[in-house]
């Protein structure tokens, strides 16, 4: 490790979320700094490095894997790349903070969660809302009982996508509603739960190729006969939220994934104020990912949650794949 005692990142793909999310993350985050990225796209890399001040630039990611100048990588490439570049990047020795979905199914998490440990390396997936205060003190509120035992949870998360060539709609990209937006929704629905689903249902609107599902509902039961629902869609407005219903109360929860507002309804009254207070997600993300480089703190949510998220979006797949074939 540099002896700044600061995170010198590299970022592998001129991807969108990394120009508007993570390199400012980055650049503001206490303990980064942003070193270097590369593109197969070399020209787009330039670009970026020029608009955004990043110091070096990389034709191929193999180049930038090989700066020993370089202490951890943020991976924004298509989702079928997510697996080959983070176990690149752990054979290179570098940390990993990847996009979701991890990867494409539960075979290809446990063995970036295999090369990251054998390599020495932190991984994490980047569910930036999961490091939101907003979560924690959502943790904090189920956890004292306020709202009693939670009995059911629904989830919603939708984006309208237009472009036919957006990586989102490729079925050869690992694209799809539940590998994009869907993931959101069961890793939120199983920190809520604070257990694994004992029984999947799940349905979808596929596209033309029947490959790519445009929507997808979903229905979760937990033990203790505890259910959650939610859908996603890439067919609809932008939207976001959360309900979660105790035997004593409701959390409603606007815009869980972005700008997470906690409003808890009680005897038909509700209790907010309090519970709002926003910052740059992201931000907490690179600077608790840094820690834990740095001093070895354990992350909130580790690689055996992204294996966890994995095996349930498999199960999810896998019942919408035989219900669309079942006549």
């Amino acid at each position: 490790m540099n002896k700044n005692q600061v995170i010198r990142w590299g970022i592998l793909g001129a991807a969108r979320i990394a120009k508007e999310r993570l390199i400012p993350a980055i650049q503001e985050a206490k303990n980064a700094q942003l070193c270097a990225i590369a593109s197969r796209n070399e020209e787009k890399a330039r670009d970026f490095a020029h608009n955004l001040g990043i110091p070096r630039v990389y034709g191929s990611y193999e180049d930038l894997l090989k700066d020993p100048e370089i202490d951890a990588v943020y991976i924004p490439l298509p989702n079928h790349l997510h697996a080959e570049w983070t176990i690149r990047a752990a054979e290179a020795g570098k940390h990993v903070l990847c996009e979701k979905p991890a990867a494409l199914n539960e075979k290809e998490v446990q063995a970036m969660i295999t090369a990251c440990h054998d390599h020495g390396v932190v991984f994490m997936e980047a569910f930036a809302f999961r490091c939101h205060p907003q979560w924690h003190r959502l943790r904090e509120i189920l956890d004292s009982g306020h709202i009693g035992d939670v009995r059911n949870v629904q989830a919603r998360f939708s984006i309208f996508v237009d472009d036919k060539n957006d990586i989102r709609l490729s079925p050869l990209m690992g694209g799809g509603a539940l590998y994009d937006i869907g993931s959101y929704c069961v890793n939120g629905i199983r920190f809520i739960m604070g257990d694994e689903p004992v029984q999947v249902r799940g349905i979808s609107q596929f596209a033309s190729d029947s490959v790519v599902d445009l929507s997808t509902s979903a229905v979760l039961k937990f033990p203790g006969g505890r259910i959650a629902q939610f859908d996603c869609s890439l067919e609809s407005v932008y939207n976001q939220s959360v309900e979660i219903t105790g035997t004593k109360g409701i959390i409603k929860i606007h815009w869980p994934f972005r700008h997470p507002r906690l409003i808890i309804q009680k005897d038909g009254k509700e209790e907010s104020g309090v519970f709002e207070f926003q910052l740059d997600e992201y931000t907490e993300q690179v600077e608790h990912f840094g820690d834990c480089i740095l001093s070895g703190q354990s992350l909130w949510y580790g690689p055996e949650e992204s294996l966890a998220n994995m095996k349930v979006i498999d199960a999810i797949y896998q019942s919408t794949i035989l219900s669309k074939f079942k006549k």
